[in-house]
């Protein structure tokens, strides 16, 4: 994506279930890159949990949903990137934006980490790199854009999660019980075994699903600043302005050259 007014988000009005749609959509123009810069740490994160002793193991589950605000902030990195056409690997301000990540993810990770709207409330706090009054009074500003939405997207991707990890638990069970009668009885009889494969759907949910619903936020986010500030027509303004510059230049050097 060269830029953001010809990217896959493109810039207009929207209604919210649309909004949804262009993240989604940004999502896939983008989950190549979620590879490196968030699935693979996610991964390494997951099998480091796997090393608690004892009974410990099982807290793996509950700590790597409770950093899920960290992974969101490596996945914001790549869609904010990927939309305003900087390269992720040498733009000063990439990885200058990479230094911001960690702007208020302690608060994200406690008294914030239940919020049913971070996903589109985040860009808020790291992009535009508010706190405070400021971040409530742009948060509530941007709500009248359908920035709240994000409630509805947070119940629907815990759902999605859910029902993911059960379906993949009941096709294993049946396609066990269809093809090794006796694979079943192993399976319960070695359950703490066979329990890495459950934590290893678990994560790759995790993956899929916690993506999405960043990119769903962000389009939310966009969506609410157009709707909100009207800055689709503000930046095609600046981009007919920075044409109508380049024309006049370049009327001045052909008449320098003719002189």
């Amino acid at each position: 994506m060269n830029s953001f007014l010809d990217s896959a988000l493109s810039l207009r009005r929207r209604g919210v279930w649309e909004a949804l749609d262009s993240g989604i959509l940004l999502w896939r123009h983008s989950f190549a890159y979620f590879i490196p810069f968030f699935a693979i740490p996610a991964w390494v994160a997951a099998c480091g949990l796997r090393l608690l002793p004892g009974n410990y193991v099982y807290l793996s589950y509950l700590i790597l949903w409770w950093l899920k605000p960290l992974f969101d902030r490596l996945v914001l990195h790549v869609v904010s990137q990927r939309f305003f056409g900087s390269c992720l690997w040498q733009s000063t301000a990439s990885l200058r934006s990479m230094g911001l990540l960690w702007r208020g993810l302690l608060g994200d990770l406690l008294w914030r980490r239940f919020s049913p709207g971070r996903a589109a409330r985040m860009p808020i706090r790291v992009l535009e790199h508010l706190d405070g009054k400021q971040f409530q009074l742009r948060k509530k500003t941007l709500g009248a854009g359908g920035l709240n939405f994000c409630s509805v997207i947070t119940c629907l991707c815990l759902a999605m999660e859910g029902m993911l990890l059960l379906g993949e638990i009941m096709f294993s069970l049946l396609a066990t019980e269809m093809f090794f009668p006796s694979g079943v009885a192993f399976i319960r009889d070695n359950f703490e075994t066979m329990e890495i494969f459950i934590f290893a759907a678990f994560c790759f949910n995790f993956i899929i699903v916690e993506s999405l619903y960043v990119c769903m936020g962000f389009g939310l986010y966009i969506n609410s600043r157009v709707e909100v500030e009207g800055w689709d027509l503000q930046l095609l303004f600046q981009k007919f302005a920075g044409q109508t510059d380049n024309i006049n230049h370049g009327g001045m050097l052909t008449k320098e050259r003719c002189t």
